[in-house]
């Protein structure tokens, strides 16, 4: 009697153990956690863009038929920059910390002109921005590869300026010239796109608010004296630009 009525309980189960192994091998498999892009580590790449740097001149010594103290009329530079960038990121969580560094050839040119309160003199001058260069520290916070960032630090920058005067007749008075490198500080931000593993694009904005600088101009004088005029500029920078980075 036992035997008869072990039997038929497993009868009875292969129903329900058959129904649970078809029901294990239709359920889908657990869906795939997403891939979560890695921020951290050392990056170098290249930036292109374009910028314009406005400032203004004033006339410490007496030069070209213009007094002390004169002010001359703001010149704004513009035209295209590019170079290279490199830095370091490291990732908590979704904040990302980071030091940044660039150098940028540039090639920002202006032109003004003033006359002379005093003399009647004219003067027409010929600005440029040279190269420009950044230390900056970055806070980020990513979004799997999708990083937006604000940035801070200090940079640096080549002006070079030539002006010739001529007087109210239209004879030449004199040339200048001069070149300095100006300093001061730097915020930005941009956002960046990781789109592969160990590489991202970035398109971001700076502004630089330059120092006010003090140097020494070369003159000389329709009559052939030389003199090394003093002057003061003030000066501020804008730039927008694009870049690749490759990620170690």
């Amino acid at each position: 009697m036992r035997k008869v009525l072990g039997a038929f309980i497993a009868f009875a189960a292969m129903p329900v153990a058959s129904g649970y192994a078809a029901d294990m091998a239709l359920k889908a498999p657990p869906a795939a956690a997403a891939a979560i892009y890695n921020w951290t580590g050392v990056y170098i790449g290249g930036e292109v863009g374009g910028g314009w740097a406005s400032g203004t001149t004033t006339d410490v010594d007496p030069s070209g038929g213009f007094p002390a103290g004169f002010t001359s009329q703001s010149i704004t530079r513009s035209g295209v920059l590019g170079g290279g960038y490199a830095g370091y990121n490291y990732q908590i969580n979704q904040i990302v910390l980071g030091i940044d560094g660039n150098y940028d050839w540039a090639d920002l040119t202006g032109s003004g002109s003033d006359v002379s309160p005093t003399t009647g003199n004219t003067s027409v001058h010929s600005a440029k921005m040279k190269w420009d260069a950044a230390i900056t520290g970055r806070l980020g916070y990513a979004n799997n590869n999708m990083l937006f960032f604000v940035k801070g630090g200090w940079a640096w920058a080549g002006f070079s300026e030539s002006s010739t005067s001529t007087t109210p007749g239209g004879a030449l008075f004199g040339n200048s010239s001069s070149s300095d490198t100006r300093n001061g500080g730097t915020v930005g931000g941009g956002i960046e796109y990781g789109f592969a593993p160990h590489w991202s694009a970035k398109l971001e904005y700076d502004y630089v608010k330059f120092r006010t600088s003090n140097y020494n101009a070369s003159a000389l004088s329709a009559a052939g004296v030389a003199s090394t005029p003093a002057k003061s500029s003030a000066s501020d920078l804008n730039e927008f630009k694009g870049g690749v980075a490759y990620r170690f």
